[in-house]
């Protein structure tokens, strides 16, 4: 489902990977003392995202399952807080099966969690513009 503006248009649908409620609520906690708190936020999120990412592909190469289980329990909480909900529940499931030391499960649930992140921070750079 496209996310259409107030003049009734639709965004681009790479918005929707970011749950609009939560951007609305970090807008608000910002308010009219910190109007630039969102973009400081996402700049956050977009400078430590990728390293979590490359935690995350390194502790496959080198079967470290202990960093694998931390890097996607910090970019499942960090997804969550700035709206990308389908990224965190991969990330959820990412740290549930680095428990289990599945590693044909935790590759592809990587694989999905980079082209997902790709789409993420598109959107996110969208909301910065």
């Amino acid at each position: 489902m496209a996310v259409s503006d107030s003049s009734g248009s639709s965004q681009d649908t790479t918005q929707e990977v970011i749950d609009r409620s939560v951007i609305h609520g970090l807008r608000e906690l910002g308010g009219d003392e910190e109007p630039g708190l969102l973009d400081e936020l996402i700049d956050l999120y977009l400078s430590d995202a990728p390293q979590r990412m490359r935690d995350i592909e390194g502790s496959l190469c080198s079967g470290d399952w202990k960093l694998l289980e931390r890097a996607a329990h910090t970019l499942k909480s960090a997804s969550a807080n700035i709206g990308a909900l389908g990224l965190s529940a991969l990330c959820k499931e990412l740290e549930s099966s680095a428990r289990s030391q599945d590693g044909k499960v935790c590759t592809d649930l990587y694989q999905r969690s980079a082209e997902y992140y790709a789409r993420v921070e598109s959107a996110l750079r969208g909301l910065r513009d």
